[in-house]
């Protein structure tokens, strides 16, 4: 998809992106959307509302771009959260905000469809970057990354296991501490 392919921004996409932003997932309730879906997935709160902030964006994209899109796993995650929140989602977020519905359809894990999410991804990243600029790389990860080996996220007990950052986080960590002491 060329980017010249995207429709471009007009009263019915700034509509759309207007209830898109402003549709409440909090809801003020001790353990709301966000708060648990930073809970299960071990997410600060801060970086967990970006990557709402980002499945906000791909589900606009899902509305607007010419051609099927595909999330990266972070935004795929946030999806998965919203999805068991069936009334809202299906009846609010896809009846009311964004005007349709928004099916999630996952890999069935066959060889050919693995070029085929590659494809969609890269075009959602390019579909991405001409409404809303470049694509932020810690919740859109080049598509060698986002379809690398394995996945980034899963789940563990956490009362059988103790979560620690791999060495490569662990050391960018504490060099980043260093050098901002050092300034």
């Amino acid at each position: 998809m060329r980017q010249t392919d995207m429709p471009a921004w007009n009263d019915t996409l700034r509509d759309l992106w207007r209830r898109i932003s402003q549709h409440d997932l909090e809801g003020g309730q001790p353990l709301d959307f966000t708060r648990k879906l930073a809970r299960q997935l071990h997410w600060p709160l801060d970086f967990t509302r970006a990557a709402i902030l980002e499945y906000r964006r791909f589900c606009f994209l899902a509305c607007v771009s010419p051609t099927p899109v595909t999330p990266s796993e972070e935004v795929d995650e946030v999806w998965h959260m919203h999805l068991i929140y069936s009334r809202d989602y299906w009846d609010v977020w896809c009846g009311e905000v964004l005007g349709r519905k928004l099916h999630h359809d996952p890999s069935g894990g066959r060889p050919e469809e693995a070029g085929q999410f590659r494809v969609q991804y890269a075009q959602t990243l390019a579909a991405y970057e001409s409404f809303f600029g470049s694509p932020p790389a810690a919740f859109w990860p080049a598509t060698y990354k986002r379809f690398g080996k394995r996945p980034r996220f899963s789940g563990f007990d956490a009362d059988e296991w103790y979560l620690m950052p791999s060495p490569t986080s662990l050391w960018r960590r504490i060099g980043g501490a260093i050098g901002a002491k050092r300034r």
